[in-house]
């Protein structure tokens, strides 16, 4: 009981860590120029970051004690990887709807209206497009360092028969995306470019909590 405090204290102090980093002006913006200079290469650290922390608080909530999940620095990896791919897809899609509001062919309002749609179209065609494509590939990543870590060497159809699509279907496709995801992404674009990083970074965290959950609930 006494070990599990401890790590709760200091996972939490490890947050505040990364949060007082975020909101001191003098730290944050040195955070803000290493993104803008440097978007990709802060994306993989943020995500490697954070998102791990918030799959160690996952396995924590979900088990009542703090345990080193399979096959870590690779989870570690994965992450970092996912962090780039958001980073760039974070503009792609932000600068794809641009382009498609000022060509007309979205219908958007004026005002605080406008700036609405244009982040909810942004967030809704990005978490209905790449979002499940990107949630499937990280499934199969995680079910694949868990049956090498378990000294197993798995095919192609040993390790899709180790994935509950139905589950990640219904959960995580059907729930997650439409009442989760994409509120969340609307709020998030709806902040300027910088503040979205920033936004990303933090949102990784309820990421690595809702992926662990999808898997353990069954």
């Amino acid at each position: 009981m006494k070990r599990n405090t401890l790590r709760d204290l200091l996972w939490l102090a490890a947050l505040l860590a990364v949060t007082a980093f975020l909101v001191i002006p003098a730290s944050r913006q040195i955070f803000i120029q290493l993104t803008t200079n440097h978007p990709y290469l802060m994306g993989f650290i943020k995500f490697a970051i954070l998102a791990t922390m918030g799959e160690l608080l996952a396995i924590r909530l979900a088990g009542g004690v703090w345990q080193q999940p399979r096959g870590l620095v690779w989870r570690v990896l994965v992450w970092g990887l996912v962090g780039v791919a958001v980073t760039f897809m974070f503009g792609f899609y932000a600068a794809g709807v641009s382009a498609l509001v000022e060509a007309g062919t979205l219908p958007v309002g004026s005002g605080w209206i406008g700036k609405l749609l244009i982040a909810f179209y942004t967030s809704a065609i990005m978490n209905l497009t790449f979002g499940p494509v990107f949630m499937a590939a990280h499934r199969i990543s995680d079910t694949y360092i868990d049956l090498r870590s378990s000294g197993k060497k798995p095919s192609w159809g040993e390790l899709n028969n180790s994935i509950r699509w139905g589950d990640f279907i219904t959960f995580v496709v059907g729930k997650t995306i439409p009442f989760w995801w994409i509120p969340a992404h609307t709020v998030t674009f709806l902040l300027p470019g910088v503040y979205r990083v920033v936004a990303a970074a933090f949102l990784s965290i309820v990421l690595g909590v809702i992926l662990i959950y999808a898997r353990k609930r069954n």
